[in-house]
């Protein structure tokens, strides 16, 4: 049964600057105030009060009041306590901290001797000893600051945070990943006298390289005795010929993939410009905003009917910024949409193209000369139909395969521009609805601007000129401000004219080389091989076939040790994560030898925790609570600062307390709430 604890009340007594505090606390309870007025104070107040620390675990910290010239002012008790309610049973605490002051003998005055606790549990007063044994039968100190605080646990070394995990969840050991499968199962029997999962993939790679060292011989060895074969001049200058255009081939192929590479390239440095000044933007005027309200605030012009109107005009025109930069981003989005789509129609007429010339080509045969394709033997007269039909049917069946591969990307493309098609009317339906709301705004400012020129009263200008001033100056004076507008000045420089792309003349090359490489291999085809030193070419090509067969097994055992690894990984980490409804832990790191290096690391939709928004970090942490709160099987009050950053709190079945900062309340306001089931 889980032990559930909930604060109900709390009062602070000359406490860390706060004369005289009592909260009632609810279900949800949220505490606003500006900075400054004692809202991490309340929690300070409350860990103090249990473990004689504050809420960032320290013991030595100032809680003694302070009179204006920042001296400790003497002899006043500093007391928190608090009424708990555990498991429907009502528990006071009391902690309170007073001076000894001494008067030694033949002295008139007494002497400051130190500091006294008076600890009191229900009334009864206590020891540190005694009150510390009770607070930890209640509740343990290190599981209290990690159900209690969303940010403690991702705060411990990760190492702590990792064995506490597996603690809770167990750990995934090399047998549970291999049952029931043969090919794991033998992996396993294979790890023997300590030999480590590590250990025998680095002796796998090291067995595959050698076997590779020995085949690369082999293409060498071949080549001397193909070399020692004698051939007619004529085939050697056609040879020669024919690797002179492969290389032409090949230099055009990456000319054309640069292009379309520095072509697609220059599209996303486009896009990522637009965004960065449509940022910039936005920064700016949220400044400017903010240096209208200061400037406003400076003058403390009176309240009339015309500071309505100009109040309401100001938020109008802000308003009308804010769609204008909207509308604007979406047609920058919906530009670059529109390029990317042009892109891949050129890309889907090239595979278009690409198919057509793989299925105009056809297998022709020399009636007068028909060879062995493999050891060039010529057929006897009665194989030669057998030997056509066979090489026909293989020519088909690679022809149609590779068919079927563009059709296969051709599809992909296709599939690929439909959807952006799609998001390009997303966004233009978008755009069409943010121009009506622009129009609708610019009306409003007329209006405004209308009932503002009504007005007769000739201190008007005076005073509009006298904000503008000031208005101007606080915006002189503000570096970040200035800064930002040479930096959108600077970028919107580097927005250049959307780029295109030319590449008809090197696809006519390609053309023409790929035509001159047909016309030699057809003429390559008619070449007679010399018998000579065929039976030692077959040989070290049976060599060739064996190494290559060794080598394949071997990297089959590796593909096995890889997904092992992968098994291991994900099954400790679906152990662990299947707790978890916001937050998932990277329990492992896969290093590129194929090793595996433990960690721990909380990540929020792929994002490490270190990355992400105060509003998740609090969200995990809460996801982390709720989990540990089930594990050891006891909810408490869970203290939220910076509150405010967070528009939705996951649900916890923990009592929450929201400090939020709040700059309208100078000084705290609490606002206690009782949660409906």
């Amino acid at each position: 049964m889980k032990k559930i604890i909930t604060l109900q009340s709390l009062s602070l007594l000359n406490f860390k600057g706060i004369k005289s505090l009592s909260i009632d606390f609810n279900d949800q309870t949220n505490i606003f105030g500006a900075n400054g007025t004692g809202k991490t104070t309340i929690s300070d107040a409350f860990t103090w009060l249990l473990f004689g620390k504050d809420s960032t675990d320290r013991k030595d910290f100032e809680i003694k009041t302070l009179d204006s010239s920042g001296n400790i002012i003497p002899k006043i008790e500093h007391e928190v306590s608090a009424s708990l309610l555990i498991d429907n049973d009502v528990v006071t605490l009391r902690r309170i901290l007073k001076e000894n002051w001494v008067k030694k003998r033949g002295s008139e005055t007494s002497e400051f001797a130190g500091n006294v606790t008076d600890l009191y549990w229900n009334d009864v007063p206590l020891n540190v000893t005694e009150f510390t044994k009770k607070v930890n039968e209640v509740l343990n100190e290190q599981v209290f600051k990690m159900i209690t605080s969303p940010i403690y646990f991702n705060s411990i070394k990760w190492q702590d945070r990792r064995n506490l995990l597996i603690d809770i969840f167990g750990e995934v050991s090399n047998e549970d990943i291999a049952k029931g499968n043969p090919a794991y199962e033998a992996l396993v029997a294979k790890l023997t006298q300590g030999k480590t999962i590590e250990d025998y993939n680095a002796q796998i790679k090291a067995s595959v390289k050698k076997a590779k060292e020995d085949l690369n011989v082999i293409p060498t060895r071949i080549d001397e005795v193909e070399r020692s074969k004698p051939e007619p001049q004529d085939f050697k200058v056609l040879e020669i010929e024919l690797k002179g255009y492969e290389i032409q081939l090949e230099t055009v192929d990456t000319e054309l993939a640069d292009l379309n590479k520095a072509f697609d390239s220059k599209l996303a440095s486009q896009r990522t410009v637009k965004l960065k000044v449509s940022e910039l933007q936005s920064s700016i005027e949220v400044i400017e905003s903010k240096a209208k309200k200061e400037a406003s605030e400076q003058l403390k012009p009176d309240t009339s009917e015309l500071d309505n109107l100009q109040k309401q005009k100001t938020e109008k025109e802000a308003e009308l910024q804010s769609y204008e930069n909207a509308v604007q981003t979406l047609s920058d989005k919906h530009s670059a949409l529109i390029q990317s789509k042009t892109s891949l129609e050129t890309k889907i007429e090239a595979k278009r193209k690409e198919w057509a010339d793989t299925n105009s080509k056809e297998l022709t045969f020399d009636d007068n000369d028909f060879h062995c394709p493999t050891c060039k033997r010529e057929f006897e007269s009665g194989d030669v139909e057998t030997k056509k039909r066979e090489a026909l049917e293989n020519f088909k069946k690679d022809k149609n395969s590779k068919l079927q591969e563009i059709n296969q990307q051709g599809a992909a493309l296709g599939q690929e521009k439909t959807n952006l098609e799609k998001e390009i009317e997303t966004l233009a339906a978008r755009i069409t609805t943010g121009n009506s709301s622009i129009k609708v705004a610019k009306e409003t400012v007329l209006e405004l601007e209308t009932k503002i020129k009504s007005f007769s009263n000739p201190s008007q200008n005076t005073e509009a000129k006298s904000e503008e001033e000031v208005f101007k100056s606080i915006l002189d004076a503000n570096n970040t401000y200035q800064e930002l507008l040479l930096e959108l000045e600077a970028t919107k420089k580097e927005i250049e004219e959307t780029p295109s792309v030319n590449n008809e003349e090197l696809v006519a090359k390609r053309k023409g080389i790929i035509a001159e490489i047909d016309s030699i291999k057809s003429k390559l085809q008619s070449k007679t091989q010399i018998d000579n030193c065929n039976t030692r070419i077959i040989q070290l090509q049976d060599e060739e076939r064996k190494l290559a067969q060794q080598i394949a097994n071997v990297e089959k055992e590796q593909f096995t040790i890889e997904n092992f690894i992968k098994a291991k990984v994900d099954a400790l980490e679906n152990v662990v994560n299947s707790k978890f409804k916001y937050v998932k832990f990277k329990m492992f790191d896969l290093q590129i030898n194929g090793g595996l290096k433990e960690t721990c690391e909380a990540m929020v939709n792929g994002v490490p925790y270190s990355d992400v928004n105060t509003a998740s970090k609090i969200n995990a942490g809460l996801d982390i609570i709720n989990v540990l709160s089930e594990f050891y099987g006891i909810t408490a009050p869970i203290f939220i600062d910076n509150a405010e950053s967070v528009h939705t709190l996951i649900e916890t079945e923990s009592q929450l307390i929201r400090l939020v900062v709040s700059e309208q309340h100078k000084k705290l306001l609490v606002e206690a709430r009782e949660l409906v089931a």
